[in-house]
């Protein structure tokens, strides 16, 4: 047999079969109203039918600060802990930075928002706080402190504007 001879072309008919065949494909997809299991879409691409709706209880959980502060401590082993330990003991973490902070009275009435490995506490001022500090004045008590590394206004996370 010679090359080009009595060899049968069928590229009419199968591009004729493929084009139909995703035309039959588009169609499905373009017709199926998504809502029956048997559909043509995998179940993890249709639309979800409901989203739940948020209850107050979820959008209350944050305690709200009238504004917080990222401080540092020098030579503190017990703030040392407290940082090492926070995300895996909250709870135990903000007992002892409590009972630490009970010693000083600058710090009396922030709470420990949370604490990061590198040494910083982020300090929260209530919103409610009974001595009605500013956070300027906060800032200016806890630089009495010998031990302060340093302390400044968490801007970001902050809604005052340092008054």
């Amino acid at each position: 047999m010679r090359p080009g001879q009595n060899i049968r072309r069928y590229r009419g008919r199968k591009t004729l079969a493929m084009l139909t065949c995703a035309f039959a494909v588009t169609g499905c997809m373009a017709l199926g109203d998504g809502t029956s299991s048997l559909g043509f879409m995998p179940a993890w691409s249709q639309p979800a039918a409901s989203q739940p709706a948020m209850t107050v209880a979820q959008a209350n959980l944050v305690n709200a600060h009238a504004a917080t502060f990222i401080v540092r401590f020098n030579n503190e082993p017990e703030l040392e802990q407290v940082c090492r330990n926070f995300r895996r003991d909250e709870a135990g973490t903000r007992a002892a930075y409590k009972a630490w902070a009970a010693q000083h009275a600058p710090l009396r009435g922030l709470e420990l928002v949370r604490a990061s490995y590198s040494g910083e506490l982020i300090l929260g001022l209530p919103a409610d706080d009974q001595s009605g500090r500013s956070a300027r004045d906060v800032i200016a008590a806890l630089e009495t402190l010998d031990n302060l590394a340093y302390a400044e206004i968490d801007s970001m996370a902050s809604t005052s504007e340092g008054d």
